[in-house]
């Protein structure tokens, strides 16, 4: 899996979706916000993916669902993925009407510290919401702890998903 921050917007001419958005459709507030993106012309061009509904199947290469959960995450055409603030950027630019706020976001270089802003407020979100019954369940498949360990993949997963040398280049 490759995490990045792109600099700039990748368009796709054809009817396939040009980014999908995983979002937690059981929190309140996100789902309100999704709706509202989805009402946006461009958002057609756009696959939503609930990660809240048990059926909701992240990709292998993705992130896990607790880390899915955790924080907004965005895979471009290109199979990249976008977390936090840069997951945010990468949605904008595809709707016309927040595409300027993408662009200068990336332009002045704001989206490290809206992405920081953006953590402190995703923690404060999970863990206020969150029971064992909705937000911490395991993915399908995936490898269940043992003697509350961390499985190994898992660990290195989620450093993949820390700010990448590319974000910080860009922000």
């Amino acid at each position: 899996m490759t995490l990045v921050n792109s600099c700039t917007d990748d368009t796709n001419g054809d009817e396939h979706p040009v980014a999908r958005v995983y979002y937690d459709g059981h929190c309140p507030l996100c789902r309100r916000e999704i709706a509202h993106y989805r009402r946006l012309r461009g958002s057609e061009r756009l696959e939503w993916v609930d990660i809240g509904r048990e059926d909701a199947r992240l990709p292998a290469e993705g992130p896990s669902r607790a880390e899915a959960m955790a924080r907004m995450h965005v895979q471009d055409a290109s199979g990249n993925w976008h977390t936090g603030a840069w997951a945010f950027a990468q949605m904008w630019s595809h709707l016309p009407i927040y595409r300027r706020l993408a662009v200068f976001l990336r332009v002045t270089r704001t989206l490290a510290t809206l992405d920081r802003a953006y953590s402190v407020f995703a923690h404060w979100r999970l863990k206020r919401r969150c029971d064992s019954s909705v937000c911490g369940a395991a993915d399908p498949g995936e490898p269940e702890s043992v003697d509350g360990q961390t499985p190994p993949a898992r660990s290195e997963r989620v450093e993949r998903f820390h700010q990448t040398e590319g974000e910080r280049q860009c922000a």
